[in-house]
């Protein structure tokens, strides 16, 4: 009997794969680079497009996070919807928040 046979066999499924090394240092060297180009923007006069890069730049990071390290990919579809309704959350919650931020109107100062 070799030792392969001897090792007890995993009986129920504990969700995908993990990334490989080689696809966790691919996108450790990904996420520096879009990192370096973050702060190399905010060194660039740009205007109001500084602020449309950088979110941009954000959003690519966070698609590699979603997609890499939290297995969202490969994973199953009721994740990708929980997933899903945390960012639509997310979004209903920034929404209100400047809803409520740009219709303010400024106090007059007291003589």
């Amino acid at each position: 009997m070799n030792a392969r046979a001897a090792r007890p066999q995993r009986t129920h499924r504990s969700g995908p794969r993990p990334p490989s090394l080689a696809s966790n240092l691919w996108t450790l060297a990904a996420l520096l680079v879009l990192l370096a180009l973050s702060a190399g923007s905010a060194l660039l006069r740009l205007g109001p497009f500084n602020a449309v890069a950088n979110l941009g730049i954000a959003a690519v990071k966070a698609s590699l996070v979603l997609g890499i390290f939290m297995r969202l990919k490969s994973d199953n579809a009721l994740l990708r919807i929980v997933a899903s309704a945390g960012f639509a959350w997310l979004a209903v919650m920034i929404a209100l928040a400047l809803a409520d931020v740009l219709t303010r109107t400024p106090l007059p100062v007291p003589w």
